[in-house]
C-alpha cells in the first residue's frame, strides 16, 4: 500500500479535482429545480465519477484500471439500488444522493494500491480508436426508437420500485440488473426518456468492447486485443443490445471482465484480481443466467494456473468465493424465499431451455442459430468468422495454448446449439469469444503472410478492410439508420447485395432494431374522454406511453388505436371497429404509422407528426395505479391464492358491465376461468352469465404474478325476459379443466355475492 504522505503531487491534484467534481455534481443535482434536464449530471454522478475515483484502487495499465473500475462502478450502483429498494417506502432522493457520494469519494480518502502509470500516445490510441468506433454505432439516433415490449416492462417495474414496491424485483423472471440500472439515474434526474433510460446500457456496451480488448491483449498481445475490440464494436448483437434497456450488455461486460481478471491473476498473483473475478461473475449472474456460460473458461484458466504452479492459495480462493456468494445472496437469498422463485425455475427449464420428459435434454437448434446470427450480422461477416475461428483453433491446439479462449466461445455455442430449444438472440453469448478467436486467426495469418509474401500480406489486408467496411455498412443500415426501418419492412428494404440463406427473418425475439409508431403523441390525442381505449399493440408498450390509462381488451372501448408494422401484434376483431371513424393519423418519417378510431363523427382526420417528439416521464406517471374498484370486497379465494379487491358495476338498459379487480397472492399452476352470474333474487334461478379467461382472454391465470392486480371486465347482455328489478350478481373462479370452483370461505357454493345498484 502507498501512504497518503507518499503520494506524488500530481496524483494529489487529480484526487482533489475529482473530489471537487463529485461534490459540485451532487450539489447541482440537489439544488436544480424540477423540470431541468439534469440527466447528464445523473449519468456523470453514477457512472463516470465512480469509475475515475475507484481506478486508483486497481492495478495494471491505466486503460485496464479505468475499464475495470467502470465495470465495478456499474455493479456497485446496482447493488446500492438493490439495498435501498429493500428499505420501506419510496426510494428517497436524498438517501440515494448521499450514499452514492460516499461510495464515490471513499477511494479518494484512502491509500491506493499502486502508483498511477505514465500515459503515452502509444498506450492511448487503441482505446481512443475502439471507443470512437463503439460510440459511432451505439449513440446516434438512440432516442428514435420507442420502447419495445420488454423495455416497457422493465421501466414500469423500475418506476414501481422507486414508488415503494420492492416486490416487483421478485416478479421479474430474469435477473434484477436491468431494472436496477436505470433506477438510480431516473430517481436522481426526476424524469427520463428512451435515450437516457438506455444510456447506462449503451455505456456498458462501449465498455465491453474495451474489456474484450484488454482480454485479448493480456492473453495474446496488443494486436489481437485491438482487432478483437474492433470486431466486437461492429458486431450486430453488441450494437443492438447497446441501444435498448436489457441485460445483455452487462452479461457481456462483466463476463469479459471476470475472465480478464482471472487471466491477470495468473500473472500478477494479486488477490484483488481474484476478488474482482468473483465480483464480476456474481454481477453477471445477477443480470441473467447466461453469465454462467463463462464459468468453464474461468475455471480452466484458474485450474491450469494451479496445476502449473503446483500451489493453491486457498485463502485467496476462499475470500473470492465469499465475495461472489455475498454478491449473489444480496438478491437470490430473498428471492429464494419468494413464492415466484419456483415459477421462475419452471420458466427457465421448460419455456426457455425446453427440458421436458418427452424431449429430454438434447436438441438441435443449428438452423435457428444460423438465421439469427446472419440477420444481426451479414452472412459474409459470419462466414469470415467461421473460417478464421477454425484457423485459430487449429493454431492454438497445435501450440497447446488458448484452451480458455476456446471454451469462452465453444461452451455457449454448444449450449445454444444442442441444449436450448429456442435460443433466439441468446446466441449473442458466444460472439465475444468468437471475435477473440477470429482476431487470433487474423493476426497469425497476417504475421505468416508478412514473413513470406508481402504481396499476399497486402492483399489480405485489403480484403480484411473491405470485409470490415461491408460489415459496418450493414449494421449501420439495420440499427442506426431509421429511414426506412428495414427490419419492419424487410421484404421491401432488405439491405441490397447482402445474401441470406433464408426467406423470412425470425418472427419473435427481435430486439434493438429502430421502430416508432407514434405512441409518444397518443396519450395527448386520446384524452380522458377517449377512455377506456383498445389497441393492436401489446400492453407492455401502451402502459408506458399511456401513463397507465385504462385499457380494455373487450368491446367496451371508446377509442381504438391501430398501428402499422407492429412486431408482436395483438389480434382483434375488425368488426369491433364498425361505426367508428378515424379521428387522428400519426406520421413517422412521412408515412402513416398509427390510426386512432373514435365514435365521434368528423369530416377529416387530424394529421400529427411524431418522428421527433420527445417523451419524458416521471416514476409517479409510469407506476401502475392501485385500482381496487368502486365497491370494496376484499375476499380471499382458495388457499391464500387470489383476492377479489373490489368491483365496478354499470347497469344499463341493454347490458350490465361489471369489472372485477383481482390481486394474485401466489402463482397459479393451472388456468382458472372467472365468471359473473345473474340470478333472480326471488327464486335463485340463474338468468344470465358471462364466463371466460380473465380480461377477455388476454390474461390467463397461469400468467398472473404475485402481487399483480388484474382488471377483469365482463359484459352481460340483458334480454326482455330478465326482470332487472330482482337481480342478484355473483362472481367467482373455477378450474378450466375440472370445473371445480376456487374456495370462497364461509359459503356453500363458493360464490361471492355482489351488490347491484342503479339497475333502472
Amino acid at each position: 500500500m502507498i501512504h497518503r504522505e507518499a503520494l506524488p503531487n500530481q496524483e494529489k491534484r487529480i484526487r482533489l479535482w475529482l473530489l471537487f467534481g463529485v461534490l459540485i455534481t451532487a450539489v447541482l443535482l440537489w439544488v436544480l429545480p424540477d423540470g431541468v434536464k439534469d440527466q447528464p449530471l445523473a449519468f456523470l454522478y453514477i457512472a463516470i465519477w465512480p469509475m475515475l475515483t475507484w481506478s486508483f484502487w486497481f492495478r495494471g495499465r491505466w486503460g485496464w484500471r479505468l475499464v475495470s473500475a467502470g465495470g465495478f462502478a456499474l455493479i456497485a450502483s446496482a447493488l446500492l439500488a438493490l439495498l435501498l429498494s429493500y428499505l420501506p417506502g419510496v426510494l428517497h432522493f436524498e438517501l440515494l444522493l448521499l450514499s452514492t457520494a460516499v461510495f464515490t469519494i471513499l477511494p479518494l480518502l484512502l491509500a491506493s494500491s499502486s502508483p498511477l502509470p505514465q500515459l503515452s500516445w502509444h498506450a492511448v490510441w487503441p482505446y481512443l480508436l475502439v471507443f470512437a468506433i463503439a460510440v459511432l454505432f451505439r449513440l446516434p439516433n438512440l432516442s428514435y426508437a420507442e420502447f419495445q415490449g420488454d423495455e416497457g416492462v422493465i421501466m414500469i417495474r423500475a418506476a414501481t420500485i422507486i414508488m415503494g414496491d420492492d416486490a416487483e424485483l421478485f416478479l421479474h423472471q430474469k435477473g434484477p440488473i436491468e431494472i436496477l440500472q436505470p433506477m438510480n439515474l431516473w430517481q436522481l434526474a426526476g424524469e427520463i426518456n428512451e435515450a437516457w433510460a438506455r444510456m447506462l446500457f449503451t455505456w456498458a456496451s462501449v465498455l465491453t468492447t474495451l474489456a474484450v480488448m484488454m482480454l485479448g491483449w493480456q492473453w495474446f498481445g496488443r494486436s489481437v486485443g485491438v482487432v478483437t475490440a474492433v470486431l466486437l464494436a461492429l458486431t450486430g448483437f453488441s450494437i443492438a443490445f447497446g441501444r435498448i434497456v436489457q441485460y445483455q450488455s452487462f452479461v457481456m461486460l462483466w463476463g469479459a471482465l471476470a475472465l480478464f481478471h482471472a487471466v491477470h491473476y495468473t500473472h500478477s498473483q494479486w488477490r484483488g484480481d481474484l476478488l474482482l473475478t468473483a465480483l464480476f461473475l456474481g454481477g453477471g449472474l445477477l443480470a441473467h443466467y447466461d453469465a454462467v456460460l463463462v464459468v468453464p473458461a474461468i475455471g480452466w484458466v484458474l485450474f491450469w494456473h494451479i496445476y502449473k504452479q503446483k500451489s493453491f492459495k486457498w485463502q485467496d480462493y476462499l475470500l473470492a468465493t465469499l465475495v461472489g456468494a455475498l454478491t449473489l445472496a444480496a438478491f437470490y437469498l430473498p428471492f429464494f424465499l419468494n413464492p415466484n422463485f419456483s415459477r421462475t425455475g419452471s420458466y427457465l427449464l421448460q419455456d426457455r431451455i425446453g427440458v421436458s420428459e418427452s424431449t429430454g435434454i438434447f436438441s438441435w437448434s443449428g438452423r435457428a442459430v444460423w438465421r439469427m446470427s446472419t440477420l444481426y450480422n451479414n452472412s459474409y461477416f459470419i462466414i469470415g468468422l467461421i473460417v478464421l475461428t477454425i484457423i485459430s483453433i487449429g493454431v492454438l491446439l497445435r501450440q497447446r495454448q488458448g484452451v480458455g479462449a476456446i471454451l469462452y466461445f465453444a461452451v455457449p455455442l454448444l449450449f445454444y446449439l444442442f441444449i436450448v430449444v429456442d435460443p433466439r438472440t441468446h446466441v449473442y453469448t458466444f460472439f465475444p469469444g468468437v471475435v477473440l478467436l477470429t482476431a487470433v486467426g487474423l493476426v497469425w495469418l497476417a504475421n505468416s503472410l508478412q514473413a513470406k509474401q508481402q504481396w499476399a500480406y497486402r492483399f489480405a489486408l485489403l480484403l480484411f478492410s473491405v470485409w470490415l467496411l461491408v460489415t459496418a455498412v450493414y449494421v449501420y443500415l439495420l440499427f442506426v439508420d431509421n429511414t426506412p426501418e428495414r427490419m419492419r419492412t424487410w421484404a421491401e428494404n432488405q439491405p441490397a447485395n447482402y445474401w441470406v440463406s433464408w426467406e423470412e427473418p425470425p418472427e419473435f425475439g427481435l430486439f434493438g432494431f429502430p421502430h416508432q409508431v407514434g405512441w409518444r403523441v397518443a396519450v395527448a390525442l386520446i384524452g380522458e374522454d377517449g377512455l377506456p381505449y383498445a389497441s393492436d399493440e401489446e400492453q407492455e408498450i401502451t402502459k408506458w406511453y399511456m401513463h397507465q390509462a385504462p385499457r380494455t381488451h373487450c368491446g367496451n372501448f371508446n377509442t381504438f388505436v391501430t398501428t402499422i408494422n407492429t412486431q408482436d401484434r395483438v389480434p382483434y376483431d375488425p368488426a369491433q371497429l364498425e361505426g367508428m371513424v378515424v379521428q387522428d393519423k400519426v406520421l413517422v418519417n412521412g408515412e402513416v404509422s398509427m390510426e386512432i378510431y373514435g365514435r365521434n363523427s368528423i369530416n377529416t382526420a387530424q394529421i400529427h407528426d411524431a418522428t421527433h417528439v420527445q417523451f419524458w416521464q416521471t416514476p409517479a406517471q409510469a407506476a401502475p395505479q392501485l385500482a381496487r374498484g368502486e365497491h370494496s370486497v376484499n375476499i380471499t379465494l382458495g388457499e391464500q391464492q387470489v383476492e377479489l379487491l373490489g368491483y365496478d358495476l354499470n347497469a344499463q338498459t341493454e347490458a350490465i358491465d361489471i369489472v372485477l379487480y383481482w390481486q394474485a397472492l401466489a402463482p397459479f399452476g393451472e388456468n382458472y376461468q372467472t365468471f359473473v352470474h345473474l340470478y333472480n333474487s326471488q327464486n335463485n334461478e340463474l338468468v344470465a352469465q358471462h364466463d371466460g379467461t380473465p380480461e377477455c382472454g388476454i390474461m390467463p391465470t397461469v400468467r398472473w404474478e404475485s402481487g399483480q392486480i388484474i382488471v377483469d371486465p365482463h359484459r352481460i347482455v340483458l334480454t326482455n325476459e330478465i326482470d332487472t328489478a330482482n337481480i342478484a350478481v355473483r362472481a367467482g373462479m373455477y378450474n378450466l379443466i375440472t370445473g371445480e370452483r376456487l374456495l370462497v370461505p364461509n359459503t356453500q357454493d363458493n360464490i361471492i355475492d355482489l351488490t347491484l345498484k342503479n339497475t333502472n
